[in-house]
């Protein structure tokens, strides 16, 4: 016999331990709104980031590229295994002088952003991501005004090119688009759609460069061409993807102005760069498991491929075996599969497994109230309704 919903409740809060002020849409005062407006001020490509004051011994701060990726993959690691202070530790330190650190330490600012809404977590995301590009700035390769004019006319020589300059024009491409994501969630105004659009072409094009630097030079580190590969397969084939994802008559004026939008292309980069096994290969899976899982069913007249996210998930687990994220997929596939005990089981274990960023619990409620729809358990349903109303 079920508890009653008011015991119920009480013990969902209680695993929980959600902030109930977290979730809240808080009105920015004038001096927070400009703060905001400040830090994500356009990203043209003629735009310069200020420099960043180096002190007389920052030498002794810097970390080398081999190093530097070895710490963001167990960074990675951390995270996906829900240890997220220990990824955020990891990450700080060099935050100053590392790409890969300071890129690491902004996606933390910027998913406390994105989870929250909250004005100052947006100017804090914000402010963290522009030294992230200037950090980026600092390692990408300069050009001169005369290289500047003719590479308007002339292919790049990209044989030049270092495998720490290459790694940094990838790494602005990361931090470009979190910028531009930033735009769109700071106020829904027509002057942030265009600014957070024109970010976002600056940023496909930057990794159009990172797909040429990864086939017109020798790298000197297969180790290093190896996490390149994978974040240039997985940003081209995410753009490609979600491109292809919107209305032709969209489509025709996104490749008028230079975007790309083959679904096919875009599942095949996001596929091989899976199979890597460098730094970004984890975020392919996830693409591809939201893809199949999620925006298949919901977008489209047509189910995922199953039996792939069978396969990642498998592989997946076994290396992230409490990571909140895959055994939420892992409750998705169940439910896509029609096996609702079995989701049930999947995303009430991705609910429980950490209780650090709360907000992820609202997509397994969303899922479990679905879950007892169809299991005609109303009074389950309803429970999990009344707590997303509530709190979300």
């Amino acid at each position: 016999m079920l508890p009653k919903k008011d015991t119920q409740m009480a013990q969902l809060r209680s695993d929980t331990n959600f902030p109930q002020s977290s979730l809240g849409h808080n009105s920015a005062n004038t001096s927070g709104a400009n703060a905001v407006h400040a830090n994500l001020e356009d990203e043209e490509e003629g735009e310069f980031f200020d420099a960043i004051s180096e002190p007389e011994d920052f030498k002794e701060f810097e970390m080398d590229l081999e190093n530097a990726l070895e710490e963001a993959k167990l960074a990675i690691c951390y995270f996906f295994n829900n240890k997220f202070d220990e990824a955020r530790s990891l990450m700080q330190p060099y935050a100053h002088s590392s790409m890969y650190h300071s890129m690491g330490h902004a996606v933390f600012i910027f998913l406390e952003a994105i989870l929250t809404f909250e004005q100052r977590h947006i100017a804090e995301a914000g402010d963290e991501l522009k030294k992230c590009l200037n950090v980026c700035q600092r390692y990408k390769r300069k050009n001169t005004i005369t290289q500047s004019i003719g590479k308007k006319f002339k292919r790049t020589n990209y044989t030049q090119i270092s495998d720490l300059e290459a790694h940094a024009e990838l790494c602005y491409a990361e931090a470009l688009l979190l910028r531009a994501l930033l735009t769109f969630i700071e106020d829904e105004t027509l002057t942030s759609l265009i600014r957070g659009g024109m970010k976002i072409r600056h940023c496909y094009n930057s990794y159009k460069e990172c797909a040429q630097i990864l086939t017109r030079r020798q790298w000197e580190s297969n180790v290093s061409k190896v996490h390149f590969e994978s974040g240039v397969r997985m940003g081209v084939g995410a753009f490609n993807l979600m491109i292809s994802l919107l209305p032709s008559g969209v489509i025709k004026v996104l490749q008028f102005i230079g975007f790309s939008g083959n679904k096919t292309a875009g599942l095949a980069d996001l596929n091989t760069g899976y199979r890597l096994s460098g730094l970004r290969q984890v975020l392919c899976a996830m693409t591809l498991l939201g893809y199949h899982l999620i925006v298949c069913y919901v977008l489209s007249h047509q189910g995922g491929d199953l039996e792939l996210c069978h396969n990642i998930l498998e592989e997946q687990l076994l290396l992230y075996p409490q990571g909140v994220w895959f055994l939420f997929f892992k409750g998705r596939l169940e439910f896509m599969k029609g096996n609702l005990d079995e989701a049930q089981y999947w995303y009430k274990k991705s609910w429980k497994s950490q209780n650090v960023w709360t907000q992820f619990h609202h997509l397994s409620f969303w899922e479990l109230l679905w879950v007892n729809c169809l299991k005609l358990d109303w009074r389950e349903a309803k429970l999990y309704a009344s707590y997303l109303v509530e709190h979300s």
